[in-house]
């Protein structure tokens, strides 16, 4: 309907300023009168229906217009090959294109381009140059093009959008499988600081702590692991809290330099708290020494760490492959969560192991 209306009025003003003599301009008066009222409900019908019956009746209509020619088109524009209704009709075949199906778009073309011709042909007086009944034929071509276009497009259109479609689908996959990963690494994670702690305090012989353990633990680990499931964790958690349960149940004499509430992110929160503890738990293991300093402290941006031991202390390129607990209990959990994890330690000369997490 754009194009329609682009192109009627002045369709519409070349007619009647070109008629020549008073019969032809009195006709083309006529005709546009008659084409631009059923423009109105031909615009009206298309905006609110999807029917195909205004198509149809605007072909025909178009097509009478057509035929017309030798009455509305002056014979000095015939005889020079010229005529305002060919242009008009062929724009109106090309919209077609746009908004019908091929077969009815196509109809409706070829009977439009016939009365183009027809007319033309009728109306050209004798001796006159054939250039009008080209320009009515090249019509068809013209049409034609647009159909071709229209499909091209809309082909493109589709594969663009299902390219689209495969590439978002594909992002929900990598990114599923990420969560999943990232999941399997959480609780592979949490197993192992539990299953280490549970090792060691039984190796000491303290059995009530390693039931301590196993319940208190265990019932905070499912509980967070439930509330990352179902979506429902909350938007704090206090990273002290986190840390006090984990020292309770580790066999060594802990300072402490903190404050008393360090409020986070949960998910932030339990990184920091996990790391830390599996720290605590190396240094029980193998330092050889009996206590250790855990400091929290509030950064402008974030929050910093600290485990410091006065232990036997090891060289970190020495350590096997196979043990993953500083690699991925500490570092790697940290730097999962966008944190900086740092182990420095040498032998005979303590360890020191700081986690750093800011915001972003």
């Amino acid at each position: 309907m754009v194009i329609r209306l682009a192109t009627l009025p002045a369709a519409a003003a070349v007619a009647v300023a070109a008629a020549g003599d008073p019969p032809t301009r009195a006709a083309a008066v006529v005709g546009w009168t008659a084409v631009g009222l059923w423009s109105v409900v031909y615009a009206s019908a298309v905006i609110r229906t999807r029917s195909r019956w205004p198509t149809v009746v605007d072909g025909l209509v178009l097509t009478g217009l057509a035929l017309a020619t030798p009455w509305t088109v002056s014979q000095t524009w015939l005889s020079t090959g010229k005529s305002w209704v060919v242009p008009f009709c062929t724009f109106a075949c090309v919209a077609y294109q746009y908004y019908e199906r091929w077969l009815l778009g196509g109809c409706m073309a070829l009977a439009v381009a016939a009365g183009m011709v027809i007319g033309t042909a009728v109306g050209r007086p004798d001796g006159a140059v054939i250039d009008g009944l080209v320009t009515a034929c090249w019509s068809l071509v013209i049409t034609a093009l647009a159909r071709l276009l229209w499909t091209l497009v809309r082909r493109g259109g589709a594969q663009a959008d299902e390219a689209v479609a495969d590439a978002a689908r594909a992002s929900r996959e990598r990114e599923i499988s990420a969560r999943i990963r990232a999941d399997e690494l959480f609780t592979n994670r949490k197993l192992h600081d539990t299953s280490a702690t549970t090792l060691l305090l039984a190796g000491l012989g303290q059995t009530r702590s390693v039931a301590d353990l196993l319940s208190k633990r265990a019932a905070r680990d499912l509980e967070f692991l439930r509330a990352l499931r179902g979506n429902v964790i909350p938007a704090q958690s206090d990273l002290i809290d986190l840390l006090r349960d984990l020292v309770d149940v580790i066999p060594l004499h802990v300072r402490w330099i903190a404050d008393e509430r360090t409020s986070l992110d949960p998910t932030v929160a339990h990184s920091l708290a996990d790391a830390a503890g599996e720290a605590l738990i190396n240094a029980a293991r193998h330092s050889g020494t009996t206590s250790a300093t855990l400091s929290v402290t509030r950064l402008a941006d974030g929050v910093r760490v600290e485990i410091r031991d006065a232990g036997r202390g090891f060289a970190l390129a020495t350590v096997p492959s196979t043990r993953r607990g500083v690699r991925e209990s500490i570092i790697a959990r940290v730097a999962a969560v966008g944190g900086v994890a740092v182990v420095e330690s040498g032998v005979g000369c303590g360890t020191l192991v700081r986690l750093e997490w800011r915001y972003v």
